[in-house]
């Protein structure tokens, strides 16, 4: 019996140890973001504790399983008798991978206001450099001295626990599956999370409308571990609302147009087009758009002669969803990114594909790697006949972290469409406006604060622009050419005041501009609520082309379309109307954003299930493609 309690005595003493290190994680993602704590304080922290409690059990079950299998093991194969070195090896590798872990997670949040996931994971892999170069907005030294310290206390913590037990083995095989038995069923408890139906997963932490405070809940390894061992995306939704004719039914009215009221406002079909997809653009960095002030003033000219879109919202978060929802008007996916697969984007349509087909040439822009996000695959499945990257340019070239700078980018298209046939399509996405927002030449609103560098940045595009522009006006093609600026996503910088659910953070500009314009048109605000994605359809109109396959985009000069609009992230989907706004947890099942608290409780829910069939159809959509 003494030698059973010792027994178990280790392994509640490693137990204890590791959810003493879940216990950590949580304490640095909370302070990393103390802002966020309510009111509440001291019993608010106490309550994500309590809630995030089961999901640490289940971590610390799943680290003490494999050692303790070895253990068992051991007993009926002696050549397995390797004492605890072992243990210490092992539990020095997961401490690295714990702690490396919580830092990059509160990078990671922090940047795109979701905890550490494989997507995140996957695109570190992809482009290290990129990520590296993602990370730099933030200091390095912090981080790094972080993981040092966390590692080496943890370890000394360990071997404190450790230091007067001793590795046994039973001499009574009978002791020994006793053990077994017990240890493996609360193991077997912890993990699952007890025993009924539904097995332990990320929303049994939730408990608030705050969604920080659910973040928070929820162990970062235990959410990462089940994305990585979880069921394949591709085949299985995480949207399950409605069935099919039901979904139809409700999303009837989103999509309901008059296909002849539709304003015109070109002077010809065939124009030239030069799409420009804006990094990072924010809103907040426009003043007529709500932001503030000077950081865009180009952009306001452009708006001031052109034909501006006053409630644009971004469909996601990300630039690979951003890129998909221009040239394909393919909503964002949650959870997925289906320019990730090549096998399904190619199934998409594309924006190049009908302008290929009546004789445009076309090109696509970017002064970073065009392979990142499989951008490039995209373009050339989609009727862009040539993609220009930093791999076009000349090594001397000026170049920041993330590749060629805009200004170069722009040189070279314009020197190039002075050699194209009209009419082409002509697309560039910028680069500089990104993290770590890096610049050559000095910053125009300082560089002591990420935001300041930001700010920066976006006036370095917004400069940069406005050149380009004075150029091709010298041009012989300008006169007949549109030019359509649009932001791939919104961002938390410069403001920080809106997080990953609220809508402000997904308000983009979006803006025709071009004497090809009709004069009564050019200052015209369009006023209706729309999607990036709304962009294809309403650019198709204007050329007379038809925009049957793409069902989620629709013409917003057309006064006939309802003012609605949708966005999305990884956790968490929302609608945006004029009387209502909301955000909804899918993980949590539960309203985390609402605008208009009196709205009327029929209405809110009616909007609401809007939400959840458009997304539900979405990525319906995604599993077909």
């Amino acid at each position: 019996m003494q030698r059973l309690v010792h027994e178990f005595n280790i392994l509640l003493r490693y137990f204890a140890f590791w959810l003493i290190i879940c216990f950590i994680d949580r304490a640095v993602f909370i302070a990393s973001f103390s802002e966020k704590i309510g009111e509440g304080g001291f019993m608010d922290v106490l309550e994500i504790y309590w809630h995030g409690l089961s999901l640490d059990f289940s971590v610390a079950a799943y680290i003490c399983a494999i050692p303790f299998l070895f253990y068992f093991l051991s007993y009926f194969i002696p050549k397995m008798r390797w004492g605890l070195k072992p243990l210490h090896v092992y539990t020095m590798l997961v401490l690295i991978l714990f702690f490396l872990t919580m830092f990059i997670n509160v990078n990671i949040y922090r940047e795109w206001g979701d905890k550490i996931s494989k997507r995140a994971v996957d695109a570190v892999l992809e482009d290290a450099m990129g990520a590296a170069a993602s990370a730099e907005s933030t200091p390095i030294f912090i981080p790094i001295m972080g993981i040092i310290l966390g590692v080496g206390l943890s370890y000394w913590l360990y071997t404190t626990l450790f230091k007067n037990l001793r590795y046994r083995n039973f001499h009574k095989p009978t002791a020994v599956v006793l053990l077994f038995v017990l240890i493996a069923g609360l193991l077997f408890t912890f993990i699952r999370g007890g025993y009924g139906r539904a097995p332990l997963n990320p929303s049994r932490a939730y408990f608030s409308s705050e969604a920080f405070y659910n973040h928070a809940a929820v162990n970062t390894q235990y959410a990462l571990l089940k994305e990585y061992f979880s069921s394949n995306r591709r085949n299985h939704s995480p949207y399950l609302y409605f069935e099919h004719e039901e979904r139809k039914e409700i999303l009837k009215p989103v999509f309901t147009q008059d296909q002849d009221s539709s304003l015109q406002i070109l002077t010809n079909t065939r124009p030239n087009i030069v799409l420009l997809v804006l990094e990072s653009f924010t809103a907040d960095l426009v003043e007529s758009l709500g932001g503030e002030k000077g950081v865009s003033p180009n952009l306001e000219k452009i708006m001031q002669q052109g034909v501006s879109f006053q409630h644009i919202y971004a469909t996601s978060d990300r630039s690979d969803k951003g890129i998909i929802g221009i040239f394909s008007a393919f909503p964002g996916q949650g959870p997925e990114s289906i320019i990730k697969y090549i096998d399904k984007h190619e199934n998409l349509p594309g924006m190049g594909q009908e302008l290929d087909s009546l004789g445009y040439r076309s090109a696509f822009y970017h002064g970073g790697q065009s392979e990142f996000y499989n951008m490039k695959s995209f373009m050339l499945a989609h009727g862009v006949e040539e993609v220009i990257d930093n791999h076009n340019f000349n090594p001397l070239e000026e170049r920041s972290s993330w590749g060629v700078y805009d200004h170069v980018v722009f040189k070279r298209m314009l020197k190039d469409i002075q050699k194209e046939k009209q009419p082409f399509f002509y697309s560039l996405f910028t680069l500089n406006n990104h993290e770590p927002f890096t610049l050559n030449n000095g910053y125009k609103f300082g560089d002591k604060s990420n935001a300041d560098k930001f700010r920066s940045t976006a006036y370095y595009t917004d400069s940069v622009i406005m050149d380009f522009l004075e150029q091709a006006k010298k041009t012989a093609w300008y006169k007949n050419t549109l030019f359509v600026l649009v932001a791939d996503h919104g961002h938390r910088l410069p403001s920080e005041k809106f997080d990953i659910t609220h809508p402000n953070r997904f308000h983009i500009p979006m803006v025709f501009f071009g004497e090809v314009i009709k004069p009564a048109y050019r200052g015209l605000k369009v006023e209706k609520i729309g999607n990036q994605n709304d962009l294809l359809a309403t650019l198709f109109k204007q050329l007379g082309i038809p925009a049957d396959r793409y069902r989620w985009s629709r013409d917003l000069l057309d006064p006939q379309t309802p003012s609605i609009a949708f966005y999305n992230s990884k956790n968490s989907f929302g609608i945006i109307q004029q009387d209502q706004e909301i955000s909804y947890d899918h993980v949590g099942n539960s309203i985390n954003y609402m605008k208009n608290k009196d709205y009327p409780k029929a209405k809110t829910d009616s909007l609401l299930n809007i939400a959840k069939a458009y997304y539900q159809e979405v990525y319906q959509d995604f599993m077909n493609y």
